[in-house]
């Protein structure tokens, strides 16, 4: 049996990457022209999302539902419960966002939903509980480096005995939901109608993964360098296990547990989300590691996929 990181086993991974569905099977007459005609749809119905969100947290707002600050540029919560509510609201943009994109690409694609999140239907629910369980079983082997790397962090919101268990338990229930949706929202957005739409320009893998990575950082908007690579690389990586493993599952897992790790046992997540915070660069070095775990596993989940097939 090749090694699974012999040159000749990547070569035979990278040929049925290009034969897949978003690679090959993305592939469509005039997709220049097509890709501009989308930005142009899609930029109208993002304004359409946008002004109805506006609405919808102005009436909020109105009615005393939520804290105006919490739409007031860089905001950090200051309890467990506005912690709940921004991650509510953050998931609730970044789904209406991606849905708005995906009718964009439908459109213009003239394809179904299944195109660009689930070409390849098998295994979806294995394949999120997979990513979840690999992407969480490594953040948690980092966890005490993290720690020694910041010996003044606190304990993360689960731990921390400052705050009532149920106020904890309500908390770990809310962002668990918030976060599974933003979650789906970004790799709707970025591991589906994006990677369908560059796997339809070029059947250069390292161009789509670079592409994906490269934008899927720029929108944090964050100019620290490290956290730029880092989220690059993260967004490489999930891509790389959307192309090989035919859908979306084992990549919402996987960000649901990086998010889920954070808010949980590191920082609530409208503090650790705040830009420009220098992270050392030692950390690429921990986050390359991790990457390259669970990258190795998609190629585990992939190759036994493909002698089952």
């Amino acid at each position: 049996m090749l090694s699974l990181f012999s040159p000749a086993a990547w070569s035979i991974a990278a040929r049925e990457a290009r034969d897949g569905p978003y690679v090959a099977g993305a592939q469509t007459p005039w997709a220049w022209q097509r890709l501009l005609l989308f930005i142009l749809l899609a930029a109208v119905i993002l304004i359409g999302v946008v002004i109805a969100l506006a609405a919808a947290a102005d009436l909020t707002v109105r009615l005393g539902w939520l804290n105006l600050a919490l739409f007031q540029g860089e905001y950090v919560a200051q309890t467990l419960t506005e912690e709940v509510a921004f991650v509510g609201v953050l998931a609730l943009v970044l789904i209406s966002l991606a849905l708005a994109v995906l009718v964009a690409a439908m459109v213009v694609y003239r394809r179904g939903a299944g195109a660009f999140l689930w070409p390849w239907p098998r295994g979806g629910w294995g394949l999120f509980l997979a990513g979840f369980t690999v992407m969480f079983l490594v953040a948690m082997a980092q966890w005490p480096v993290l720690h020694l790397m910041d010996p003044q962090a606190g304990p993360g919101p689960l731990l921390d005995p400052s705050h009532p268990l149920k106020e904890r338990l309500i908390y770990t229930g809310g962002v668990t939901l918030g976060l599974l949706v933003a979650a789906a929202g970004e790799e709707i957005g970025f591991r589906g109608v994006l990677l369908r739409i560059t796997g339809g320009l070029t059947r250069s893998l390292i161009a789509i993964l670079l592409v994906n990575g490269i934008l899927f950082a720029a929108v944090h908007l964050d100019p620290d360098p490290v956290a730029f690579v880092s989220r690059a690389a993260s967004g490489m990586v999930w891509a790389w296990a959307a192309i090989r493993l035919g859908n979306l599952a084992f990549a919402i897992g996987a960000h649901l547990a990086n998010n889920l790790f954070i808010a949980l046992l590191l920082a609530p997540i409208s503090e650790a989300a705040l830009p420009g915070q220098n992270f050392p660069v030692e950390l690429l070095a921990l986050e390359g590691v991790s990457l390259l775990v669970v990258l190795a596993f998609v190629e585990m989940l992939a190759r036994r996929r493909n002698r089952s097939a």
